[in-house]
């Protein structure tokens, strides 16, 4: 960096598509007007995303070789990316997600960057993985850890625990939440498009394996009332098969597929109840959205959720697969609608420490430390 001009920053992330990971970085990096971004991605993204960076004057960039977990491709993709870093002068590089993390750091260690940054969106070690992939990522996050100068969570629980597991050290870790804008979810005005009968239980996110699809399909199998709806809102590789689900469970009239949405504000607000089953995850951003939304949210006892969630106050925490225990708080909370706006009213309070602007003047701190310390 010489002179006047704006630090030069490349965020690096494995896929662009539209989950909370990647409105993470493009609210930060839209937020931040002091700095020059370009965002790297690897073979998965939305077009959409990409157009949205280029006509907010964001540079961006493909990394064919950038796969979701495959180790056939990794090398290769670690010298391209130092390839592309070396003939760049970027004062910092700051990698998202597992795979751009790794690939992304020993690229940014290689190529001389001086200053590298990593946000761990969500804890990637998951009892429905193999143990031999989550002892690979382990020991990849490990050594990674030793190329990266700071280390942002979305929750303190993730901090706690990759430092249990030997990932980096203290002073490495920085914990910002993923932060939303509290006012759009507030005020906006309910999706009139919504079939079947309210309450309405809705979740929303890509539909991949690990966000407990299925222990929600066996909940509402065993829910008593037919006084519902149910939204499965997003789309991804499981549609067609969660699709055919519903109809062998025989719930097609109360449980429905929406495809991807962008008027999640507005689905929210027409909504009653969040349920969020995952089996991983980090501070997931549908959270915050649902509380600013007043809706109590019933999710999984993991990752940062319990720093968003306060148990039996603005909604229920259960296990990760335990559909019964689900469905008994998706039945008190469907029957009982003065419960429900008092979680929500809890939640909604809750979500102000949740905000973008927060998430974004945090980052910009860590950024501006960085580029003093190499003064």
């Amino acid at each position: 960096m010489t002179g006047d001009s704006h630090p030069r920053v490349f965020q690096f992330i494995t896929r662009l598509l539209n989950g909370g990971a990647e409105d993470h970085l493009i609210s930060t990096v839209l937020g931040l007007d002091e700095y020059d971004f370009t965002v790297g991605y690897g073979v998965s993204y939305e077009q959409d995303q990409v157009e949205k960076l280029e006509r907010n004057g964001v540079k961006t960039k493909e990394f064919p070789l950038v796969r979701h977990y495959n180790p056939v491709t990794a090398l290769p993709a670690v010298v391209s990316v130092a390839l592309y870093l070396r003939r760049n002068d970027f004062d910092i590089v700051h990698t998202n997600s597992t795979e751009a993390g790794i690939i992304g750091r020993f690229a940014a260690a290689i190529a001389g960057v001086p200053n590298i940054v990593h946000t761990v969106h969500g804890v990637p070690f998951a009892d429905d993985r193999s143990n031999l992939l989550n002892r690979f990522v382990l020991a990849c996050e490990r050594i990674a850890a030793r190329r990266t100068d700071r280390i942002i969570t979305n929750a303190n629980v993730m901090t706690a625990e990759y430092l249990d597991r030997g990932i980096g050290t203290p002073e490495q870790y920085t914990t910002i939440y993923s932060g939303i804008d509290i006012e759009e979810f507030q005020s906006a005005s309910p999706a009139e498009d919504l079939v079947g009968a309210r309450p309405r239980v809705v979740m929303i996110g890509r539909l991949t394996n690990g966000k407990g699809f299925n222990v929600l399909l066996k909940a509402v199998e065993n829910l008593s009332t037919d006084e519902m709806s149910v939204y499965l809102v997003g789309d991804g590789p499981l549609y067609d098969s969660l699709q055919e689900e519903i109809d062998n469970r025989e719930l097609s009239d109360c449980v429905f597929l929406t495809g991807y949405r962008d008027d999640v504000p507005r689905i929210l607000a027409a909504s009653d109840i969040l349920v969020l089953p995952s089996f991983r995850e980090g501070t997931p951003r549908v959270i915050s959205e649902a509380m600013a939304s007043g809706l109590p949210v019933v999710a999984t006892d993991i990752a940062g959720i319990p720093e968003q969630v306060e148990n039996d106050n603005s909604g229920y925490l259960i296990s990760t697969g335990d559909a019964e225990t689900l469905a008994t708080h998706l039945e008190e909370l469907l029957s009982d609608p003065q419960e429900r706006e008092r979680m929500g009213e809890v939640g909604r309070k809750k979500a102000q420490q949740f905000s973008v602007e927060q998430m974004v003047d945090s980052t910009d701190a860590l950024y501006q430390d960085l580029l003093a310390g190499n003064e």
